[in-house]
């Protein structure tokens, strides 16, 4: 059978790339937090408006919550590499390992903060209380959003998206990730988001997500020049997302100008999102492979815990010392202790519970196996295809099986010897 699937590159500074990746996550995690902190007027955090008080940083920190795009870029990239060659159960492991242990105590560690700081919570606009215990625990879905709940922490909005696609990818792990499969996904996906607007179904748009569709699939893309090189049709596509997803920022960029209250330039917002596909692309093509510092490995593992603690914490923490410390060197506190407490959540929490929890998920998916075991013998299966992995030790491609052999002449003796 021909194999249309090209050979994977060897890559021998690959992790020189992923060190890159983890650069730009703590670079979208930081946008993000000076958005928050500096780039929205409404917070009232400082003496004085934003604009003043940080004049330059201001102009940039307005288009701090950008920073979610990089996000959604980067996970798409790294989303297709770690699935490739694995199990769907495998794949669900570590996505809920990932994800949740963190996000849990993040939710507890929020909600008590605004709670014992109810009266500086109410002074500050961008804080919204969860008030019912229901809505707590709903929270601990993730998927609290859908339920019409409250979230704890207004940066949990992103988590639903991004558990959303989770799910859609989990369709091309569970028939098995390859080159053609991975890309028919994507130009799917990208079709539905540019159709889905023409309808406007609140399903349709739930499971598309024709506003974010673009960054997951550029990421993935991108995986996909890294693995097996650049072709016309995947940079046809990458820069087809790149198309879709300006329109889609001047939508945002409108929507931004009404809450800020002020006007915010939709070239500007271009450029900065621009940038940050060029710069995973720069990493897919091994143009950052230079940057294998080991502090870059470590801000990686800070930004899940810093992104998801940063907001209510850290507003709070501003607004009861304005006024206490100067403007500049109370940013400067604020954001080395959120990193200090992302660092603390990163090896209290992450570290020592995911393990554990990753062995009692695959005890789960295991019982599953044996469950289904006595079913699946009753079944007769081809024989597989002998496997070869491939240069960069992650590909696997099937061989041409060998040549049947025959009947063993072994075993027809001993039939004749029986019928005798």
């Amino acid at each position: 059978m021909l194999n249309l699937q090209p050979s994977a590159r060897v890559s021998p500074k690959r992790e020189g790339r992923l060190a890159a990746l983890d650069g730009l996550r703590l670079v979208a995690a930081l946008l993000v937090v000076s958005y928050h902190y500096v780039g929205t007027e409404r917070s009232h955090l400082w003496e004085s408006p934003n604009h003043q008080v940080f004049s330059h940083l201001y102009g940039l920190a307005t288009y701090g919550n950008l920073g979610v795009q990089l996000f959604f870029l980067v996970s798409g990239f790294v989303i297709c590499m770690s699935s490739w060659g694995r199990k769907l159960s495998d794949f669900l492991i570590s996505r809920i390992v990932r994800l949740f242990p963190m996000y849990w105590v993040a939710i507890v560690v929020s909600f008590m903060v605004v709670r014992l700081n109810r009266d500086t919570a109410d002074q500050v606009q961008v804080i919204f209380h969860v008030d019912t215990l229901s809505d707590l625990l709903t929270n601990f879905t993730m998927a609290q959003d859908a339920l019409g709940a409250p979230n704890v922490d207004q940066v949990y909005w992103t988590l639903w998206v991004e558990l959303r696609f989770y799910l859609l990818f989990a369709a091309v792990v569970a028939l098995g990730v390859t080159y053609r499969r991975v890309l028919a996904f994507c130009g799917l996906w990208m079709a539905a988001a540019i159709l889905t607007g023409a309808f406007h179904y609140p399903i349709v748009d739930l499971i598309v997500q024709p506003a974010y569709a673009p960054y997951f699939v550029t990421g993935i893309l991108l995986y996909l020049v890294h693995r097996f090189g650049s072709t016309p049709l995947l940079w046809g596509l990458i820069g087809l997302c790149l198309l879709v997803a300006q329109h889609q920022l001047l939508i945002d960029v409108r929507v931004n100008s009404i809450y800020n209250g002020h006007s915010l330039h939709w070239l500007y917002a271009v450029a900065l999102v621009g940038g940050f596909f060029a710069l995973v692309a720069a990493v897919a093509l091994g143009w950052l492979s230079w940057a294998r510092w080991r502090w870059l490995t470590v801000a990686g593992a800070l930004t899940y815990p810093l992104y998801l603690m940063h907001q209510d914490i850290g507003i709070i923490f501003i607004y009861s010392m304005k006024g206490i410390i100067a403007p500049w060197p109370l940013l400067a506190i604020t954001v080395l202790g959120m990193l200090v407490i992302a660092y603390l959540g990163h090896r209290l929490v992450e570290r020592p519970f995911a393990p554990m929890f990753k062995r009692a998920l695959r005890r789960g998916f295991d019982a599953i196996d044996r469950a289904d075991g006595p079913r699946r013998r009753e079944v007769v299966t081809p024989k597989p295809e002998p496997l070869v992995a491939s240069a960069d030790r992650q590909s696997v491609e099937p061989l041409p099986a060998d040549p049947d052999p025959g009947p063993d002449p072994r075993e027809e003796s001993r039939l004749v010897a029986n019928s005798g």
